[in-house]
């Protein structure tokens, strides 16, 4: 079945205090919490993005998710607090990992752009001294984000055993995609 059991909240414990998943304690759902506090302040510039992208990519908790999607049983839906930076992150490694073109991975990370418009404005009307260019999804973020990925891990395959992720797991998540 493709249905979506499997939950993967990113959300650091502050943010799930205060918001608790609509997902969690449901006995249709697997919700499960793997903070990855990397990620989710504010970068001091847009030059800085892609370099806290890799620290998100570098997060202690990026094998429990990893492991979690390989070893899910159906679909697996992830989320972060703003939807595009941890959860970006983890998508791009995803689509890479399943041959993807750099092409269509960027133009999917700045689609986050649109449908995430309204919290955007939210976020400037609510911080109005932020550089909004920081948070706001571009180009750029995701092309050097998978030049410095590359730099460093070469490939997917290598970058799941850097973090722990055994054959069988790398070869379930390909499966999967």
């Amino acid at each position: 079945s493709k249905n979506i059991t499997t939950i993967i909240d990113m959300r650091g414990q502050k943010d799930v205090d205060r918001k608790p998943s609509g997902f969690a304690g449901k006995s249709d759902f697997e919700y499960y919490n793997f903070q990855i506090t990397e990620g989710s302040g504010v970068p001091e510039s847009v030059e800085a993005v892609p370099v806290s992208y890799m620290g998100i990519a570098k997060a202690k908790a990026m094998l429990e998710v990893f492991k979690c999607i390989a070893n899910a049983k159906t679909g697996v839906m992830f989320n972060c607090t703003a939807g595009k930076d941890r959860t970006g992150v983890v998508a791009a490694i995803l689509l890479l990992h399943a041959g993807v073109e750099d092409k269509d991975i960027i133009d999917n990370y700045v689609l986050t752009k649109e449908y995430g418009k309204e919290r955007l404005e939210l976020v400037h009307k609510n911080f109005p001294e932020l550089d909004m260019n920081i948070v706001t999804p571009c180009e750029m973020f995701m092309e050097e984000f998978l030049r410095l990925f590359r730099a460093e891990y070469g490939d997917t395959n290598t970058y799941y055993k850097t973090i722990g992720l055994s054959e069988d797991e790398i070869k379930a998540l390909k499966d999967k995609l």
